[in-house]
Parts: C-alpha cells; structure tokens; sequence
C-alpha cells in the first residue's frame, strides 16, 4: 500500500486542529489498520509534525481513544434525539404498515451508528483488540441501541400489537444478528446497504412477535390481510 499523501501544512485553531488529526487519524486506521498504522502515517495525513501532535494526544492510543469516544458520542446525541414510540390506546395497525414502521427505526438506526465507511472499518474491524478501547466504546453504543429496540418492543408489546416475549433476550438477538451481518459486509469490502439489511430485520422481527392469525401466508411486503385483534380462548384461560 502506498504511503499516505502529505497534507500542506496550514495553522489552526486548538479545537480545530485537534479534530483535523481525528478525522486523518480516521482516514489512517480505517485504511491501514490500527496496528499497522503509525503515528508517522497520522502526522503525514494532516499535514502537522510529531511535536503537534503530542500537544493533544500522549500516543497512537490515546488517538484511538478519542476518536473512538468522538463516534460513541455522536451514536449516543443522536440516539437520544431519536422519536420515542407512543402508541395510543385501542391502535390497529395492518401488518404492511407494520413492516414499514419496523423497517424505518431499524433504517434510522443503522444510519446513526454507521455514518460513513471508514466509521464502520474503525469500529468493526481496524480496531478490533486494540487494548480493549474499541470493545469498550462498542459496548457504549451497543447498550444505547439496545435500550431504543427494548423501548419501542416494550412499547408494541404494551399496546397489545405483539405476543407476550422476553424484551431484553429479542433485542439482543437482533443486535447480535445485525453486528455479525455489518462485519460480514466490512470483511468482504462490501457497501454496507442499510435499507437492504433494515428490510430483512423488521420481516424477521414482525414474523416472530407479531400477533397474526394461524395461515401458510407469508409476511411480505405486498398487503396481507389485516392483523386480526387478540381473542380470549378457552385454553388461555387454563
């Protein structure tokens, strides 16, 4: 791999300056790796030298770090402006339309945690065992996103639009699964195609906790009959 180009060294504000070596340091580490990058690579990118640097950050790991908690804190500001479900009382809903809400938060949420490509490479796979500052960050976001799934599920679930489930073990499931399909996508130097994966998770969801009459019909994406209200049956009352 080629060197990386050499910016033309320009002055700067403080804070300006500082978030001009994170976004190079971005660029480096999510194309060279964090191992295989250097602090040569990161000073050669913004243009600065090595004494400019060591004015913000103590080394390539104190890089990392706040670069890695810059990304945790925008997934964690925009996780929180993020629209809470409230849904009213007595609320019906067909399962197209369901499928559609379903794959718009998953949609949104996939936007705020992988903005950009190299965010993706830094978090997935550039800075996997990198003294553990990844894994604690991922942790970070990962507890937000889980908490928004586990609201909106809780939320469904009290207005009757879904069976009785363990909310807690359904979002894990669904973060698991999305984690091991983004990092599928960043291994094999795909795009990762949000719509497409937000799609497949709201049919894959709705198709486990959805309340639906017994039939050999799929959950599709054309218009299925509408959701029939739950009923009391002799054998729920035993």
């Amino acid at each position: 791999m080629s060197a990386p180009a050499r910016a033309k060294r320009t002055y700067r504000a403080a804070d300006d300056r500082r978030e001009q070596i994170l976004d190079c340091a971005l660029e480096v580490f999510s194309n060279k790796g964090y191992h295989g990058a250097s602090i040569a690579d990161v000073c050669a990118r913004a243009g600065i030298g090595r004494a400019t640097l060591y004015q913000y950050f103590d080394d390539k790991r104190d890089v990392l770090k706040a670069l890695a908690d810059r990304i945790a804190r925008r997934v964690t500001e925009a996780c929180s402006a993020r629209t809470r479900v409230n849904i009213p009382p007595g609320f019906q809903v067909s399962e197209a339309d369901a499928v559609r809400f379903v794959e718009s938060r998953f949609r949104d949420l996939l936007g705020i945690v992988f903005d950009d490509a190299s965010t993706v490479r830094l978090l997935l796979r550039a800075g996997r065992g990198a003294d553990g500052v990844i894994d604690q960050i991922l942790d970070q976001i990962e507890s937000v996103v889980i908490g928004l799934i586990e609201a909106d599920l809780a939320e469904a679930q009290r207005a009757g639009l879904t069976r009785t489930f363990d909310v807690r073990f359904v979002a894990r499931f669904f973060i698991g699964g999305l984690e091991k399909i983004c990092l599928s996508y960043v291994d094999e130097d795909r795009p990762i195609d949000v719509a497409a994966i937000a799609r497949e998770c709201a049919l894959l969801e709705l198709c486990g906790i959805f309340l639906r009459q017994p039939s050999d019909t799929p959950l599709t994406a054309g218009a299925p009959p509408p959701l029939a209200p739950p009923t009391r049956t002799e054998e729920n009352d035993r």
